[in-house]
């Protein structure tokens, strides 16, 4: 979505168009994101107030993909923190798992000369070492958090080395917005993984679990006859349109997807000539209405 349909609220060139050219051929459209920033809802809002179409039903986020690999665990997860937005605390909630309230967390509201950066850093460091902790929770999930702080890094690393499962909803270097990049979910996750010396689980791309829970829900859907507990779904007739070889690329071939590589958001110069296995784009296109010009979609 970010980088392929729009970058902040500025929707790209021929976004609209090539949707409503694919849905009037009988494609079943799904928008799938490593964002998990944003619940499906808020997602549905804006897909609404940009244009483009969609429901809940065909909205696919890292933070649902999540939520539902949390609901699968055994054991289920009872206690989760969560260093993200608040769209990925609701998804967690909205399969019955407990998800702890951000203004509990241990340190986040410094007092006095600790709260004020530059001023007596070891004011800081004496707040955090004399906190009453509570039990650690059994679970950390790690998102994109515009609001991170040192305390949330440090309830996270508490929780992890005291034996949390340690989740990430995506791994993404970079956040594409209107004329520049912002960091993504992945500084984030790096910085506890450092902090930890574990490495988190990732849910999103580049790993298979979003894609096949948005091939889950297009077999229930979308497909006569289809059953969203048949084995992973079906990517008989699967494209992915993605910004990224790293990301979107490897996602779609590890569902046996069809990957098209598009040059309107992460995509660095060369990209595409420097891939390497999984990574290697089975098509390149520079705007979608050169989609329509590939094989798969001949006749649309």
């Amino acid at each position: 979505m970010d980088g392929v349909l729009y970058r902040g609220d500025l929707v790209l060139p021929h976004a609209r168009e090539t949707l409503a050219r694919l849905r009037a051929a009988g494609w079943a459209v799904y928008f799938a994101t490593n964002n998990s920033s944003a619940s499906r809802a808020e997602y549905v809002a804006r897909l609404e107030r940009l244009q483009l179409g969609g429901d809940l039903d065909h909205v696919v986020t890292s933070a649902f993909a999540t939520a539902h690999y949390l609901d699968r665990l055994e054991p289920r997860p009872r206690d989760v923190f969560v260093v993200g937005g608040d769209g990925l605390r609701e998804e967690i909630r909205a399969v019955g798992i407990g998800v702890r309230d951000p203004k509990d967390i241990p340190g986040i509201h410094p007092p006095g000369r600790a709260a004020i950066d530059g001023l007596d850093p070891a004011a800081m460091r004496a707040y955090l070492t004399g906190l009453e902790l509570p039990p650690p929770p059994d679970t950390v999930v790690v998102g994109l958090d515009m609001h991170l702080t040192y305390a949330k890094l440090a309830e996270a690393q508490r929780a992890v080395l005291a034996g949390a499962r340690f989740i990430a909803s995506n791994k993404d270097r970079a956040y594409p917005v209107e004329g520049r990049l912002l960091p993504g979910a992945g500084t984030i996750v790096a910085a506890i993984e450092v902090a930890t010396g574990r490495t988190a689980l990732c849910i999103g791309k580049p790993e298979p679990w979003l894609f096949q829970e948005t091939l889950n829900r297009a077999a229930s859907l979308d497909s006569p006859g289809g059953s969203r507990d048949s084995p992973g779904g079906s990517s008989d007739r699967a494209v992915v349109i993605g910004d990224s070889t790293d990301y979107d690329i490897v996602a779609a071939h590890r569902v046996g997807a069809v990957g098209v590589l598009i040059t309107t958001g992460l995509t660095e110069p060369g990209a595409e000539a420097r891939a390497s296995g999984e990574a290697v784009p089975d098509h390149v296109i520079s705007s979608l209405d050169q989609l329509f010009a590939l094989p798969a979609f001949a006749g649309a």
